[in-house]
């Protein structure tokens, strides 16, 4: 089969198509033909060895993927045929990935791909969504009523926050550089949406109620001002570090407002913990069929492009496929 795999760490020059032999699941495993994959930040940070643990390389990243089960466990939850998605797994970090044309994945990390969902869908949402759904519901026990707001929220976890947010009964606050983002922010269901890099950011967040949760995938900078914007027991649930991972905090304003950190890791979750929390998600998604937006699907032989316009900033998920031609 054919597998994206980078050869050393710290150089996408060595991300290259292997043929190599297709995976034999274990007793425990599914064999997934693989019809799209997804990129996340994650990726680029294991190709660059920053990831803390992972598979050494050669390796194929991708833990984002759904397809068409080819061969499963006797008496096992799935059947040849089965449509699935890809949970919170080890693949893509332990195991060889989703850039590839087959996987095999542990069945307690597969479900069912939802019937509103095609296959790119399928490789869009899951791991954004669980992400999200672990900050917003299991960490900050949001409310409806409350106030959300955003950081880098065009990408895939920033959308997929939003999302859930409002489904919860949030107001949302998303926060783009992008104008344009921006736009697209409100007619996704923002409630405002606002430059980071605006003088007046804090006051207009403020004037719009504050801030109970923060989903934060940018630090940097960023983080100590938003402290600033929190509402006393305000919840900042750090996802990602895209802008840079140094940051200065004020404690004064941990202190005075009673406010909570937390670290967010959805390869924390168990298989049991994993499974409950997709069962919530989908059925709080269901009637209103919401979707992951998907930014741009590359082929097969565009991966580094496809790695190029995630670093750009797209808006929801960077996409790769279909890998296997019937």
């Amino acid at each position: 089969m054919k597998s994206w795999r980078f050869h050393k760490y710290g150089a996408f020059d060595s991300l290259r198509i292997d043929n190599i032999p297709i995976p034999k699941p274990s007793s425990e495993d599914c064999l997934v033909r693989i019809e799209y994959a997804a990129l996340n930040p994650a990726d680029r940070l294991l190709i660059m060895g920053w990831y803390p643990t992972s598979a050494q390389p050669p390796f194929s990243v991708g833990r984002d993927g759904s397809g068409i089960v080819v061969a499963a466990p006797k008496n096992g939850r799935f059947s040849e045929g089965d449509r699935v998605v890809c949970l919170r797994s080890i693949i893509g970090i332990e195991r060889d990935g989703t850039l590839a044309d087959y996987v095999s994945v542990p069945e307690a990390h597969l479900a069912i791909r939802p019937q509103w969902w095609d296959a790119r869908d399928g490789a869009a949402g899951p791991h954004a969504l669980l992400t999200t759904w672990q900050a917003l519901s299991e960490v900050s026990s949001l409310e409806a009523g409350e106030k959300v707001i955003i950081t880098g929220a065009s990408g895939g976890i920033g959308t997929a926050a939003l999302i859930l947010a409002k489904a919860m009964g949030a107001a949302v606050i998303s926060l783009s550089r992008s104008a344009a983002k921006r736009e697209k922010l409100i007619t996704l269901g923002a409630d405002a949406a606002f430059d980071p890099g605006d003088k007046e950011l804090i006051s207009k967040i403020k004037a719009c109620g504050g801030a109970d949760v923060v989903i934060e995938n940018v630090c940097g900078d960023l983080l100590n001002p938003l402290l600033q914007a929190c509402n006393p027991y305000g919840r900042v649930c750090i996802i990602g570090a895209l802008g840079g991972i140094k940051a200065t905090i004020d404690p004064t304003r941990l202190i005075f407002n009673r406010l909570q950190l937390h670290g967010i890791q959805v390869a924390r979750y168990s298989d049991t913990a994993v499974g409950r929390a997709w069962a919530d998600i989908i059925r709080l998604l269901e009637p209103i069929r919401a979707k992951i937006p998907i930014d741009s699907v590359f082929p097969f032989d565009q991966v580094p492009q496809a790695f190029e316009r995630l670093r750009r900033g797209p808006f929801g998920k960077v996409l790769i496929g279909p890998m296997v031609q019937d």
